[in-house]
């Protein structure tokens, strides 16, 4: 009799865990997991019944997931962790009901996903949300605008990040949505983990939507392809068409710096020096006295000379100074000129002295010459 009734107590224990709850989703339950994305608004079917998704979660396999719960205060409920297979792996009562929180260690769980129901601790699921166990770090790469009748290029790149993965993944998901509609597209392999998707965006309205790229595998959880890995979201505008072409024009306008030519008013200034020639002649010699510059002087009968005194007048200031010291020195101007001055002005230098004494040797010679023919008539 007594084994007949512990029996028949392990059967009626056997069948309740093992028994499908049935959905009750109410607004009355909610379940949040801490950093969670938001994604486009999803029913997956669960063996509770459909149930509409607004966010999934993201954990790595040596780390923990943390919920916040909150449900009618005097009705107990509770937190579980359910597997791909929807099997309970950990729990949480909330005695009492109303807000609670819970966190659960994720060591030794596998990449894949996994969910946090809220039930009523036998048949009843009132919230759930989905989560992943990270086998892949998930980079995408996108535009944030795109216009209404093009595509949008997603880039998407995969590390993997555990061993338990198959690598690369059965496949690549790009979803891009609001709450109310969204575009799948399966991403292309390009090389090793490097993926890239073409979202069209036709069937959607302008306005605001959420970007995120997941890996899967081969197998199905929620009535879904099971997710090993899942990006962070990103919001993409789809905005009317030909916009972004007047954007880029308007751009570029902008952009465009018109100079115009600066009028530089050039001043040279040229130094001239004054150059005073004293000359005094004489049957013994001729001497010059030059300020600022050596100028030469010479007879006054040498028709270079005059020349030579023209180009001086004429010519600029454009020798230095010697002498002492505060005398202004002009090297902005030399000329041709100067030089061939410079040379001119040397001969007659060297010439004009030598005059005097030719002269006076022609009138001894002469005196001489006519003293001994008046000698010899004599």
């Amino acid at each position: 009799m007594h084994s007949s009734r512990a029996l028949l107590l392990a059967l009626v224990l056997v069948c309740s865990t093992v028994a499908p709850l049935t959905a009750a989703q109410s607004a009355d339950y909610d379940v949040d997991i801490d950093d969670d994305l938001d994604i486009p608004d999803r029913t997956i079917s669960t063996q509770w019944g459909d149930q509409t998704i607004e966010a999934i979660g993201s954990a790595s396999g040596d780390g923990t997931v943390s919920v916040s719960a909150d449900g009618p205060s005097g009705d107990s409920y509770s937190i579980r962790v359910v597997d791909s297979q929807q099997r309970l792996r950990d729990n949480q009562y909330v005695d009492g009901g109303g807000s609670a929180s819970a966190s659960f260690s994720l060591d030794r769980y596998d990449p894949g996903t996994y969910a946090i129901a809220l039930t009523n601790g036998t048949d009843t699921v009132y919230a759930v949300e989905p989560f992943v166990i990270n086998g892949f770090d998930v980079e995408q790469t996108a535009a944030d605008r795109v216009e209404a009748d093009d595509e949008l290029l997603v880039e998407v790149n995969l590390s993997k990040v555990s061993n338990d993965v198959e690598s690369p993944p059965a496949g690549v998901e790009v979803v891009l949505g609001n709450e109310s509609t969204s575009v799948r597209t399966t991403a292309t392999q390009q090389t090793g983990l490097n993926y890239t998707a073409r979202v069209d965006v036709g069937s959607l309205s302008t306005g605001d939507y959420r970007l995120y790229s997941a890996a899967q595998t081969g197998d199905e959880v929620f009535g879904e392809p099971e997710l090993v890995a899942v990006s962070g979201t990103q919001s993409v505008s789809v905005v009317e068409e030909g916009s972004l072409q007047d954007s880029d024009s308007t751009d570029e306008s902008d952009d465009t710096t018109t100079e115009e030519p600066t009028e530089t008013d050039t001043t040279t200034e040229t130094n001239e020096s004054t150059t005073s020639n004293t000359t005094a002649g004489s049957s013994g010699g001729s001497s010059a006295e030059t300020t600022d510059s050596p100028t030469p002087t010479g007879d006054a009968d040498d028709a270079d000379d005059g020349n030579d005194a023209d180009e001086a007048d004429q010519s600029s200031s454009t020798t230095e100074p010697t002498g002492s010291t505060g005398t202004e020195s002009s090297t902005q101007t030399a000329t041709p000129t100067t030089s061939r001055q410079s040379a001119t002005d040397t001969t007659t230098e060297t010439a004009a002295p030598l005059w005097g004494p030719v002269g006076i040797a022609l009138v001894c010679v002469v005196g001489l010459v006519g003293v001994s023919l008046l000698r010899r008539r004599s």
